[in-house]
């Protein structure tokens, strides 16, 4: 027998005779209006043997669809010039209901709207949902009274008035349709901090006239170093090579060369020179399908495009020479405005091109480590509801992370944005290492199921700059 919900109204006195709801029939004294019988897409029922419910993970969708597919007693509607309407309900983990308010209230919905399908679809704003949560959806309806004197004085009866449900609180399982919303776990973004910095830093400019082919480093640098010999930008291991404060260019200087050298004293935010050399036809495909293709020509815009290791620091700017020759910010390149790490070129690349990026990264701890124990800040952007999720910062020997070489667990806190957590290093000079976060979010539905979503930051390479970290 299929469920079907009646009012009773005596014509009388408009008492309502029972708790149910949704006028069919007319008999003396009493009218009967059998509510239209509905399915749903988009939700589901409530049935905690399983895993149950229709689960949205959340990441860049406004809205949450469903579907009203009207499957009986439509002829309710225009017997008894009938509208429906909805009402969604948050699950209350404090008290274990479903409670009121309602988070989302649709607008009157008319039959004529949706009568020659008996299907509406709609669309309900993410905005109101309050994510993270779990929620049930109760149709109602609205209709003219069954009397004259009533109906002369325009008053309609709304089945909201009988609002009830007999699992936690106001669910219905016959009637009602439930549905579980979660925002995915944030990306975690790098911040700025000072802990690989032991003295203020400057970025400094330093002149040599050199009379021979090692010249040498004035100052304790920190980060990547822009060497140019007579105005032309060099090249890292092609046209020269550091150690330690040494330089050793690969081919010999003549009287009147003039060097110099631009660097970041250590302390701060350290600067950071990507290099690329175009060793091979370059690849092409859409935009945001480069992968780990570095350059890459862009079929979309037809542009070329070349990515810089690390996020650059926000209202930083950023250098760009091709071949040794810098080129005019804005002019000849300007960084993409949907991906800070995509560098977007408004001339040709060819084989053989050598392209070296300057900028100040949203990290300080990049590149030259100058500290064994060096603190990594990163924040995400919705603060959590619940302590239901950790932040993991990995560190590796290598950049695919197949095995760690420390790690550490930071907790969610309720209503925190910003996150740290300090990690150790050993090693000697030149050693290479890789960091990143891992944000794992774990939602507990009223069922006792598990919901996880993961989100890693980017990946952020550092090497080891002196042999003092290791002091005793």
């Amino acid at each position: 027998m299929r469920y079907q919900e009646l009012i009773y109204i005596q014509n009388q006195n408009s008492a309502v005779r029972n708790k149910s709801i949704p006028c069919i029939s007319m008999s003396s004294d009493i009218c009967i209006f059998e509510s239209p019988i509905f399915s749903m897409s988009g939700a589901s029922k409530i049935n905690c043997t399983g895993f149950t419910g229709t689960t949205y993970i959340i990441t860049t969708a406004t809205t949450i669809p469903v579907v009203f597919d009207f499957t009986a007693n439509t002829n309710t509607f225009t017997a008894n010039t009938a509208s429906f309407k909805y009402e969604v309900y948050k699950f209350n983990n404090n008290t274990n209901t479903f409670s009121l308010p309602p988070v989302y209230q649709s607008e009157i919905i008319n039959y004529s709207g949706f009568s020659g399908t008996n299907i509406t679809n709609e669309s309900i704003p993410i905005t109101n949902l309050n994510l993270d949560g779990e929620y049930i959806i109760k149709g109602y309806y609205e209709f003219d009274t069954c009397t004259n004197f009533l109906n002369l004085l325009g008053k309609k009866i709304d089945t909201l008035t009988y609002r009830n449900g007999s699992e936690y609180g106001l669910y219905n399982n016959y009637l009602d349709y439930y549905f579980i919303a979660v925002k995915s776990a944030d990306i975690p973004v790098f911040l700025v901090n000072g802990s690989n910095t032991p003295t203020a830093n400057q970025l400094y400019q330093q002149v040599i006239l050199p009379t021979t082919n090692q010249p040498t480093i004035r100052n304790n640098f920190s980060g990547n170093i822009i060497l140019t010999l007579n105005g032309l930008v060099l090249y890292p291991m092609l046209d020269y090579v550091i150690s330690g404060s040494s330089i050793t260019l690969n081919s010999d200087t003549v009287s009147g060369d003039v060097i110099t050298l631009i660097y970041t004293t250590s302390g701060g935010n350290s600067l950071v020179g990507d290099n690329t050399r175009v060793n091979s036809s370059i690849i092409s495909g859409t935009t945001n399908n480069q992968g780990a293709n570095n350059p890459y020509y862009n079929l979309s815009t037809n542009k070329y495009e070349v990515y810089t290791t690390v996020t650059p620091a926000t209202g930083g700017s950023i250098i760009l020479m091709l071949n040794g020759a810098t080129l005019a910010n804005g002019i000849d390149f300007y960084q993409s405005s949907s991906d800070p790490k995509r560098i977007i070129l408004e001339g040709d690349l060819r084989l053989g091109d050598l392209i070296t990026i300057i900028y100040f990264p949203v990290t300080s701890v990049v590149n030259g480590l100058v500290t064994s124990t060096p603190t990594i800040s990163w924040q995400i952007t919705t603060p959590p509801e619940l302590e239901n999720g950790l932040f993991t910062l990995e560190v590796s020997t290598g950049n695919t992370f197949s095995s760690i070489y420390t790690s550490g667990i930071t907790n969610y806190i309720v209503g925190k944005t910003q996150y740290s957590d300090t990690i150790t290093i050993s090693g000697t000079v030149g050693t290479t290492l890789y960091y990143r976060v891992r944000n794992d979010k774990n939602y507990e539905t009223l069922c006792g199921d598990i919901i996880n979503t993961y989100a890693y930051s980017e990946t952020i390479p550092v090497i080891i700059q002196t042999n003092g970290i290791n002091t005793y």
